[in-house]
């Protein structure tokens, strides 16, 4: 880093240190870190009137690699570039090499490292706020850009064939994945997720129990770890429902029906639930259906939503890019709804010479009559598109 940057730094501490000053507080401040609430094996404390919360735990959270020296009682840590020192009882750290004097230094109580959350997170390029009237810590990571808060984002749409699996790639190895393709296509969607680097994934969307969209998803689930699982609610007397629903029983992670969620899965990003509690005579119609937004840009994911489904969509569903629902099929993608997505790009997952003869030329003209560029899967290969919340690029496997 520049000296200047070291100085900005130094700064920035100083000044959200001094925002994190509360009054005593008789139960344990709250932390939540983009959104959602972390949760501590020994819980946050007010010390001199700063939050300390433990090392391991918000480090972690953080995105940070960290390393402890028990000779010195230092912690290292490191993150994109930025390596900070603490050392135990002391209120002198290093960032970069650069001293920074703290308020309270870092201490251990109950036999956990305990450090300043106001510095640490700061340090590691996090806008830290105080909401006094709920005792609350709100800590938003800055890491993506300034303002308006964008994100790196790359969206794949997995070539399964006549199915649809969508693998939403987030900063942080943050992961989401939208449905797993038919039962053969698990080896291969568990393959191309270990090739983009997946460790876990922190969201499984099943948009409803067809085997097409289900069925590879057993296998994702025995090959990496799933935070949480998010379907229709809707079940079936069917034996892939059954391998599925015991998997993700097994899997012992959250595991909830579709009701108009918002959730922040990292930093200014916004995935949105825009289905719930609806009741449908066609299976297709139970559909989960998501919009992720991130800054300017936005991506609608309507799984195998029909007609009747699209048209109940509440609220903003506008969307740069669509994965056009259905396969293609002319139950879907109606003049009325495009009007309501104004999108620039459609996605169309299907397989070459399926028996359905999606995706149908009827469905074809409406897109490209409302000026959109098309791609599809047993064209184009695997379809990425990637966004900095402000401009997006396609890249296509063939």
């Amino acid at each position: 880093m520049k000296p200047s940057i070291f100085k900005k730094l130094i700064v920035m501490v100083l000044l959200f240190t001094s925002i994190l000053s509360v009054k005593p507080a008789l139960a344990a401040p709250t932390v939540i870190l983009n959104g959602q609430q972390l949760s501590f094996d020994v819980p946050p404390v007010i010390d001199n009137d700063r939050t300390l919360v433990p090392l391991a735990t918000i480090f972690r959270a953080l995105g940070a690699n960290v390393q402890w020296d028990e000779p010195t009682q230092t912690v290292t840590t490191t993150k994109d570039g930025t390596e900070i020192k603490l050392i135990l009882g002391r209120v002198d750290a290093y960032v970069n090499g650069t001293m920074v004097t703290l308020s309270t230094p870092a201490r251990a109580i109950d036999g956990r490292t305990m450090v300043p959350l106001a510095f640490v997170s700061t340090a590691l390029g996090a806008e830290i706020n105080w909401d006094e009237d709920t005792q609350t810590v709100i800590i938003n990571v800055l890491s993506c850009g300034g303002p308006p808060l964008t994100c790196e984002v790359k969206v794949h749409y997995i070539d399964v064939g006549q199915g649809d699996s969508i693998y939403i790639q987030l900063p942080e190895h943050t992961d989401i994945l939208i449905d797993g393709g038919n039962v053969a296509d698990g080896p291969a969607v568990v393959n191309y997720l270990k090739s983009q680097g997946v460790d876990d994934i922190e969201l499984m969307i099943a948009t409803h129990p067809h085997e097409d969209h289900i069925g590879g998803l057993p296998a994702v689930l025995e090959a990496f770890k799933v935070d949480e699982i998010i379907d229709s609610g809707k079940t079936a007397d069917s034996k892939i429902y059954k391998t599925y629903a015991a998997a993700a029983q097994t899997e012992g992670c959250t595991w909830e029906h579709d009701n108009y969620q918002t959730i922040n899965p990292w930093g200014p990003l916004k995935f949105e639930i825009l289905t719930g509690n609806q009741t449908w005579s066609d299976v297709n119609n139970y559909s989960v259906v998501t919009r992720l937004d991130d800054g300017d840009i936005h991506f609608l994911f309507e799984g195998d939503a029909q007609e009747q489904a699209e048209a109940a969509l509440q609220g903003d569903i506008s969307a740069q890019v669509l994965k056009v629902g259905n396969h293609g099929s002319t139950t879907s993608t109606n003049p009325y709804f495009l009007a309501r997505v104004k999108p620039e790009i459609a996605v169309i997952s299907v397989g070459t010479e399926n028996t359905y003869a999606n995706p149908n030329q009827v469905t074809l003209e409406k897109p490209s009559g409302a000026g959109l560029k098309v791609y599809r899967t047993d064209l184009n290969g695997t379809v990425v598109v990637s966004t900095d919340g402000e401009t997006y690029e396609v890249i296509t496997e063939n």
